[in-house]
């Protein structure tokens, strides 16, 4: 097979999917590709460039930003969005949230929240500043509740060597998706998005 970076990226998905980040490692890749180790760095030279390449095809299927008119409609929307994005491959926020501490996204989402922001009457530094207490305020919680559905999953399996519990109660577990998650999301990107309507009402 010839190797590419798209063929690579998806096989990559293909295992974070099933196993999750922990067990996506470069060697369980080659395998997965039926590959020597060394094929893979000739695409991606480091674990950290694999994922800045995961990260940005999770991160694709939130789309463009959209501007409507209204910032605020604009940014819980996008925050819908990533969510969405995030949540449809395990471990995803986790994956998004180690590609930006890297550097290795080709393209910040927190770019894309400035950008619906730029309607509102603040300096561009705190735009900014704005921008990236959004996406953390995203990541972290999508972290968070992926983590809980993680856990919901293993204790519905059972714990121990062998595990006693029902395999198909640990997948209902694990692909459940109780509105809670998704209404603190909401509430909490409220807040922010208050609190910087605040900051342009004062002028701070």
């Amino acid at each position: 097979m010839q190797l590419s970076k798209d063929i690579i990226t998806t096989a990559a998905l293909e295992i974070l999917d099933e196993y999750g980040l922990q067990d996506l490692t470069i060697r369980r890749l080659a395998r997965h590709l039926n590959m020597a180790a060394g094929a893979m760095y000739w695409h991606f030279p480091s674990k950290q460039a694999l994922l800045g390449a995961v990260a940005t095809r999770i991160l694709d299927a939130a789309g463009p930003a959209t501007v409507s008119g209204d910032w605020r409609a604009d940014v819980v929307a996008r925050s819908e969005y990533l969510r969405t994005a995030l949540t449809a491959h395990t471990d995803g926020a986790e994956v998004v949230s180690a590609a930006l501490a890297a550097g290795t996204l080709e393209h910040s989402p927190a770019a894309d929240i400035a950008t619906l922001l730029e309607p509102v009457a603040i300096d561009d530094t705190t735009r900014g500043d704005a921008a990236a207490t959004l996406l953390h305020f995203i990541l972290g919680a999508t972290v968070d509740e992926q983590t809980a559905r993680r856990a919901a999953a293993a204790e519905a399996l059972g714990a121990g060597p062998a595990g006693t519990g029902d395999p198909g109660e640990a997948a209902d577990a694990a692909e459940t998706e109780p509105a809670q998650p998704a209404r603190r999301l909401r509430r909490g990107v409220d807040i922010i998005v208050a609190g910087i309507g605040a900051l342009a009402a004062t002028g701070a």
